[in-house]
């Protein structure tokens, strides 16, 4: 199952189990220890007894059985050897639902599984991330976790990667993901780019913040604001939360915390860095200094020409594309009131409206902070030919600006060349970013530092 049919099946699964009762005998066990026998039986491959006696009805209709057994074999044919379940935790929802997380690791690669149980301790939910290789921890770095917002109803999780060796006055970089939910390696299917990043960076000396996105961690909050939410409340807050956090750190040297924003976060470093990030510097990698609803507009005509459909099919969907980009034109001429009830490309208006409201390249030539540009030329969500050039003409004879870009990496700064090149389904096989990319960053960094 993909990424994105998991995120739609969850979705209804959630709206399913508010609302339905399941009449079947209560258990003795925790939460904990149902979902660790769960697992024992799924690793045998006893997935008949788990379907039978453990699925809800509402589940069994929305997860068939043979969908289960192929993503748990998946698991135990590329994983090696089993090692454990980490990092288990129970979270309540509501009076009757109990959700608990955790991670399946094996010697070669591992998956977070998630389940919900309701009052009867039977599965209304199961949900097993995309299977991603594993990778140990360099024996240079150590890790520690930390708390964004600590205090604020938004408390973020997080991961503060450090070298081992001299800890003092260190730079460092806090890491922001790209849009949509997101956990603090921004997980895409086979692919951890945080934790390349991070790993790679701290073995450079250069201590790193990452963290979960809060559309990940409070997803419902923030659908109940979803009509004045603007980036400011998604992305911008959290990063400039961060920033503060990390400058607070004794072994820090605060005066160079730079900032790396990749694909959204990248658009929007100029202005996390404006409204109180404060950072040394700036890396935006695969940004764009376009509106969002434009690089939409063109990721969905591409998508569409690759589309095998019929002719008459085509031109229905061209014709919406249009529609809705017409829309978009329009959004800044409309009340907030307005935005906030219609949506552009799936999105909502006001959240769109409020973001053209900055103009990311007008904010970095009002300063002269060093800042790094850097693409993938075989990126096809944000565009070499286009973004990348485009970001070089409006920055054109600023000082303190580099632009690099390389050949044959993807939006996520991965080299791929295999089936399906062009599309998603390049981040379904398992790979890190590129090992010169992060060399790049790290020598830029240091040379950009702030020198006392």
């Amino acid at each position: 199952m993909s990424k994105g049919k998991r995120r739609a099946v969850w979705s209804l699964l959630l709206l399913v189990i508010l609302f339905t009762a399941c009449v079947d005998d209560a258990t003795e066990q925790s939460a904990e220890e149902l979902a660790l026998h769960i697992i024992d039986l799924l690793r045998a491959g006893e997935y008949q007894t788990v379907y039978e006696e453990y699925f809800t009805n509402d589940l069994r209709a929305s997860l068939a059985q043979e969908e289960l057994e192929k993503e748990w074999e998946q698991l135990i044919e590329t994983g090696g050897e089993f090692v454990e379940v980490q990092s288990l935790q129970l979270k309540k929802h509501g009076e009757n639902l109990e959700i608990i997380e955790g991670e399946v690791v094996y010697t070669d690669a591992a998956a977070d599984i998630r389940m919900i149980f309701n009052e009867n301790r039977h599965l209304s939910g199961l949900n097993l991330s995309d299977v991603v290789a594993d990778a140990n921890l360099p024996a240079s770095i150590i890790e520690e976790e930390i708390i964004i917002g600590e205090g604020t109803d938004y408390e973020l999780g997080g991961t503060l990667t450090l070298p081992k060796g001299n800890q003092k006055n260190l730079p460092a970089v806090v890491l922001v993901q790209g849009s949509g939910p997101s956990d603090r390696d921004e997980t895409v299917f086979a692919y951890k780019p945080f934790r390349d990043i991070a790993w790679g960076l701290a073995e450079q000396g250069i201590a790193v913040i990452r963290y979960d996105k809060r559309t990940f961690t409070h997803a419902e909050k923030m659908v109940q604001a979803s009509l004045k939410l603007t980036v400011f409340e998604e992305t911008i807050e959290d990063a400039i939360l961060a920033a503060e956090l990390v400058k607070k750190d004794e072994r820090i040297d605060d005066s160079n915390v730079f900032l790396i924003g990749h694909s959204l976060g990248g658009m929007l470093a100029p202005r996390m860095d404006a409204q109180g990030g404060d950072y040394r510097g700036m890396i935006i990698l695969a940004g764009s200094p376009r509106s969002l609803w434009e690089i939409v507009y063109d990721q969905n005509k591409a998508v569409l020409k690759r589309s095998k459909m019929d002719e008459e099919e085509k031109e229905k969907q061209e014709q919406l594309i249009e529609e809705e980009y017409e829309k978009a034109k329009q959004l800044q001429n409309l009340s907030d009131k307005e935005t906030q009830e219609m949506t552009v490309f799936g999105v909502n208006g006001y959240y769109l409206k409020e973001m053209d409201q900055y103009d990311a390249a007008a904010i970095l030539l009002k300063h002269d902070k060093p800042v790094l540009l850097l693409q993938g030329e075989d990126d096809f969500q944000v565009y070499h030919e286009k973004d990348f050039a485009l970001w070089k003409t409006l920055l054109k004879g600023r000082e303190n600006t580099a632009f690099v870009s390389y050949p044959n990496l993807n939006h996520f700064f991965v080299d791929y060349d295999g089936p399906n090149k062009g599309t998603v389904a390049e981040y379904e096989t398992a790979n890190e970013v590129d090992n010169q990319v992060i060399k790049d960053i790290g020598v830029w960094i240091l040379e950009n530092k702030e020198e006392k």
